[in-house]
């Protein structure tokens, strides 16, 4: 797969997820995706950034982070990303599948920095019919099986 494949992407989207996990309370936010392409570099930069919509809190940031989707020198597509809690984190694509209808990406850790906790995690994005959903998994020292961590619907704004 080329980067260029990944241009579906570009874009803001918007929309809303679930944040649970077996040592939270679950949590609603709402989340701010943007996707650039760079067609110099030929890699995509992206920021999101995710507030509270429970009432208490509601507004309240909750989560950002910033990255890069790019190809490494070994022909890997890699998703690298620094998150405001201080994990840094380098996914590769993992598995592909392309549709008429729809694209599926699986991104898998490659290495976590600064977060001793985290063995594992998994990103699944799912485009079709001009929607982004996306699913999280991870796994801890504390939670050592893979489980869901977060869920999340997004649209495109024109």
């Amino acid at each position: 797969m080329e980067i260029n494949e990944l241009k579906f992407l570009t874009g803001k989207w918007r929309g809303f997820g679930m944040a649970v996990y077996p040592n939270i309370i679950p949590v609603s936010y709402s989340e701010l995706l943007t996707c650039e392409y760079d067609k110099h570099k030929d890699l995509l930069t992206y920021s999101q950034f995710t507030q509270y919509t429970d009432p208490e809190r509601s507004g309240r940031t909750l989560h950002m982070e910033s990255g890069f989707i790019r190809k490494s020198d070994s022909g890997v597509i890699e998703l690298s990303n620094s998150q405001n809690n201080g994990r840094v984190e380098v996914m590769i694509l993992d598995d592909t599948d392309l549709f008429a209808e729809s694209i599926h990406l699986v991104f898998r850790s490659k290495l976590f920095g600064n977060d001793p906790r985290m063995i594992i995690s998994l990103r699944e994005f799912i485009y079709s019919n001009n929607k982004l959903t996306y699913e999280m998994k991870m796994s801890t020292m504390k939670n050592t099986e893979l489980t869901t961590h977060l869920t999340c619907e997004l649209n495109r704004e024109a």
